[in-house]
């Protein structure tokens, strides 16, 4: 699909009133032109954790419900910790037990082989020890962003497994927590493993996304690929807003998805700023400029003309019709890019197709005793001409409708 910005001005030529225009005048004009490529997309948010608890247990604390804002590294929920913190306990004697030892058969001269053997205890137990406070941690599900819980799949009371298989629910994911980003997003923070996941539904425990910032996923075919480059512009619609919001391409895929038997190559755009009313998987129409023209002389496509590959317009010189060649270049929404051959303020011509022209209405009446009644109004629907007027002095049929 091709854009074209700016307006054309037209002058309609003056022509008689009884007669149809045959042509119309129009100037040659400096504008922008953008040849652009159109898709559908979804809104999604820039980041969305999905998160999981990484033990099993049972779910002693639901902290947030949908809809509520939480904080990076905020506690969302956890799950029964005290057999967890005993392990914790354990750990910590073992490493402080496994010390004291070290620094005794160091003060009573030990051999080497026994000061290697205590070095190796406390290296065991430290790992234990990390191993037992990492499990303690993932009794608590944390927020790795600022952003938006967008589903809690949890109540008080519920058994859940590590991983996120749920008693309650009819499906699992394995780790303890995804978090998914934009390709020029920092990953967020916490007990969350990260991975790439732009799904808008989710099993997880609880999801989090954020609300400052957007993205657009959508994609072009195989014929479009190639003009898609990232940092390229794009213009976004969200469906039902008239209103426009603007983005930047941030990926392209170099491989196509899906099976069907058209190819399709994912594209993800950045969306600029916060704009307001931006809905997390809502749709939009997107239109990427893949090549932008500011400040060329154009003309309507229409008023081109090709001789033998040459083309040219026709141009008025006084009361004739002539023909002036021209070099042209890019052609975009309707209008050609004029290199050479025409000034600014020029005046083509794009000739009227027959019965295309200016609606107008009938005023005349009919003559008393059935005279003819007055001629419709020029340039209606099909070019309807002003009925005769009725007998015995009826008015005449108005003109044809307005082209």
């Amino acid at each position: 699909m091709v854009i074209a910005a700016g307006g054309v001005a037209t002058w309609l030529a003056t022509r008689p009133a009884s007669a149809q225009p045959s042509f119309r005048l129009v100037p040659a004009s400096v504008t922008t032109l953008r040849q652009t490529v159109s898709s559908s997309g979804t809104i999604e948010p820039a980041q969305r954790s999905d998160l999981n608890f990484g033990v099993s247990g049972q779910v002693t604390a639901v902290n947030v419900t949908v809809g509520q804002q939480v904080a990076a590294g905020q506690a969302l929920a956890t799950v029964q910790s005290a057999s967890l913190q005993a392990t914790v306990a354990q750990a910590d004697s073992s490493l402080a037990s496994a010390r004291s030892k070290l620094s005794a058969d160091q003060s009573t001269a030990a051999s080497a082989a026994q000061i290697d053997a205590d070095q190796a205890a406390i290296t065991a137990a430290q790992n234990q020890l990390t191993n037992a406070q990492n499990a303690l941690g993932e009794a608590t599900i944390t927020s790795p962003i600022a952003g938006t819980v967008a589903a809690v799949n949890l109540t008080v009371g519920q058994q859940v497994s590590a991983g996120g298989s749920s008693s309650s629910a009819s499906s699992s994911s394995s780790g303890n927590g995804s978090n998914s980003q934009n390709p020029g997003g920092n990953p967020g923070t916490g007990n969350n493993n990260s991975s790439s996941s732009q799904s808008s539904s989710s099993t997880a425990e609880i999801v989090v996304i954020s609300t400052d910032s957007y993205l657009v996923d959508a994609s072009v075919d195989d014929t479009e690929i190639s003009q898609i480059k990232n940092g390229e512009q794009a213009v976004i619609t969200p469906n039902g807003s008239t209103t426009p919001v603007y983005g930047t391409v941030a990926s392209v895929a170099v491989m196509a998805s899906g099976s069907s038997s058209v190819p399709s190559y994912p594209i993800s755009i950045d969306v600029t700023g916060n704009p307001p009313g931006l809905i997390a998987g809502a749709g939009a129409t997107v239109s990427i400029i893949v090549k932008q023209l500011t400040d060329v002389l154009t003309v309507p496509t229409a008023a081109v003309h090709f001789t033998g590959g040459q083309p040219s317009v026709d141009v008025m010189n006084g009361n004739q019709r002539v023909s002036r060649p021209i070099t042209t270049g890019m052609t975009s929404g309707g209008l050609t890019e004029v290199l050479n051959g025409l000034s600014e303020g020029d005046q083509v011509v794009i000739d009227i197709p027959a019965g295309a022209g200016n609606g107008g209405t009938g005023t005349n009446n009919g003559g008393r005793g059935g005279g003819p009644g007055g001629a419709g109004g020029n340039g209606g629907r099909g070019g309807g001409r002003g009925g005769l007027g009725g007998a015995g002095g009826g008015r005449g049929v108005i003109g044809g409708l307005g082209g």
